[in-house]
């Protein structure tokens, strides 16, 4: 039998909450039974770690830019000492030789499109430096490590990001794949009538409400302000129209900007373990973003049928079509209110955007994602020098 590669992963976190933590847990768990698994990390929380060595590097995690520095170190140190077939880093955190690095920001990208003004409604001086400090190490890491003779592949999440690498780093064409996430489309999917008042009685909300969804973190990048705005101007003119935020964030500066009347009508219910059950409560997902790599909550809005509000930014426009699967919208909050209004004088016109959306993201599932990983895999290791035999690859459609 043919001995099965040994593949690295490198991260600063593996499973639970976050979008580059649920990518890796859903490639780790198909790729741990094709290959001999190693995952070089802070923190495994995969719900079955069944078949995966685990080596921890412990590092304080506050605050961020010493944390950086400190598992670049560490992690560096003993993938030395590590006999490997195949070293897959997420993002350049790394000293070591790669042959994969999956980059799902990039942090060159993200400053020449938005420039430095990334900031928090209240955020100290001390969250503002500590952000400030943080994506300089990020950006001097990316400018070390996105060189072919160092990681000699990169693979982007989006094709905007693959953009942003050809222009900020000296890659080819070919040298930069594109492999988008996935979405599990047994969880989110949409839901009959009755399945959503029955999720709206379960969280004590309105039956017979309209719900504008907005979820995510980083409230100032993905334009919470600007829907709160829309809100405002709507919800005279809409009194059975609801907000619903979920996600991480001081909801009292979004609050202070409604009336007394309407703050019952906006619901802050923080970081919630069952999205898709929020998605199948509402009927409208708003994301106003300034700036996205490949938005995975989008993503999952699409697989449950919401007719979705988006900027286009990067990634989105891989999934969304203006006017077919969703509607684009400009970040500005009279815009915005008009462009929901004409939703919500007209819904059953707009349903099918749904639809179209769930269809279109259908083939973008984690088992697409898996493949097309081993499929980078297989490649590399076939025309890399006394490797090409080693390779036990498995065909998990036969």
């Amino acid at each position: 039998m043919r001995k099965k590669p040994v593949i690295v992963y490198v991260a600063h976190d593996v499973g639970g909450p976050g979008g580059m933590e649920l990518h890796l847990e859903e490639v780790i768990q198909r790729l741990k039974n094709e290959c001999e698994l190693i995952v070089v990390s802070s923190s495994l929380k995969l719900k079955n770690a069944e078949g995966v060595r685990h080596i921890r590097i412990p590092v304080i995690t506050r605050p961020v830019p010493v944390r950086l520095i400190l598992f670049s170190i560490f992690a560096s140190l003993r993938i030395v000492f590590l006999k490997r077939d195949i070293l897959h880093t997420t993002g350049a955190i790394v000293f070591n030789r790669a042959e994969f690095s999956t980059v799902h920001f990039c942090h060159d990208g993200y400053l020449q499109a938005v420039g430095n003004t990334r900031s928090e409604l209240n955020q100290s001086i001390w969250k503002k430096w500590n952000s400030r400090i943080a994506g300089g190490i990020a950006r001097s890491m990316e400018k070390l490590v996105y060189r072919p003779e160092r990681t000699k592949q990169l693979i982007a999440v989006s094709k905007r990001v693959k953009r942003e690498l050809l222009a900020a780093f000296p890659y080819q064409e070919q040298e930069i794949a594109v492999i988008p996430n996935g979405v599990d489309l047994g969880r989110f999917k949409p839901c009959t009538q009755a399945e959503k008042i029955a999720f709206r009685s379960q969280y004590g909300l309105a039956e017979s409400s309209t719900y504008l969804l907005f979820m995510g973190g980083d409230w100032s990048r993905k334009g919470l302000d600007l829907l709160v705005e829309a809100f405002v101007i709507l919800a005279d003119r809409y009194p059975d129209v609801g907000l619903l935020v979920v996600g991480k964030g001081d909801p009292q500066p979004y609050l202070q900007r409604l009336s007394e009347s309407h703050r019952n009508r906006a619901v802050f219910v923080g970081k919630q373990p069952r999205p898709e059950e929020w998605m199948a409560l509402s009927d409208i997902f708003v994301f106003p973003s300034s700036y996205e790599t490949f938005s995975l909550v989008v993503h999952e809005a699409a697989a449950a049928g919401l007719t979705i509000f988006t900027t286009e930014v990067g990634g989105i426009e891989d999934l969304i079509r203006d006017g077919q699967d969703g509607i684009y919208i400009e970040r500005d909050s009279r815009s915005l209110a008009e462009a929901l209004a004409q939703v919500l004088e007209q819904p059953q016109a707009y349903r099918q955007l749904g639809t179209q959306a769930r269809e279109r993201v259908s083939p973008l599932t984690w088992e697409h994602t898996y493949r097309e990983m081993m499929g980078q895999y297989q490649r590399m290791l076939t025309t890399t020098q006394n490797r090409g035999g080693r390779f036990e690859y498995v065909n998990r459609e036969t």
